[in-house]
């Protein structure tokens, strides 16, 4: 009984983990950065474009791969999920770079750095 109850746990949370795999994979198209910690998206953050941040789009993918094209850089890497934190190993970067992530209205990508002033990146997502 005991072990058909570890191996029940151990289910559920892989089905957790998956779900919240499938809420960040996706294609997600960078709007602006803000500052501080931002925990929902208003018409200030949706209309605080700065042409000096550029375009781009970050892409998570099924394989736990990460593309981020932009007007300025190409680059991509790896990424892992832990509870609220997405933890991203760029391919030229010897560190991983951490955010905390929230999907708002499952359209909007929320990423705030965990290090230094907070700044918080909203992303849309795209068709």
């Amino acid at each position: 009984m005991k072990f058909c109850l570890i191996i029940f746990s151990f289910f559920l949370f892989s089905c957790t983990e998956m779900k919240t795999n499938k809420q960040i994979t996706a294609k997600w198209q960078f709007i602006s950065i803000n500052d501080g910690k931002r925990r929902i998206v208003d018409d200030k953050m949706l209309n605080n474009f700065k042409k000096e941040y550029g375009t781009g789009t970050l892409e998570f993918k099924n394989d736990l791969s990460f593309s981020s094209l932009g007007s300025k850089n190409n680059n991509g890497g790896t990424y892992s999920l832990k509870d609220s934190t997405v933890i991203m190993q760029y391919s030229d970067l010897s560190e991983s770079i951490k955010f905390n992530y929230s999907i708002v209205e499952n359209k909007y990508l929320l990423l705030t750095n965990n290090e230094g002033k907070p700044h918080t990146w909203l992303y849309k997502k795209s068709n």
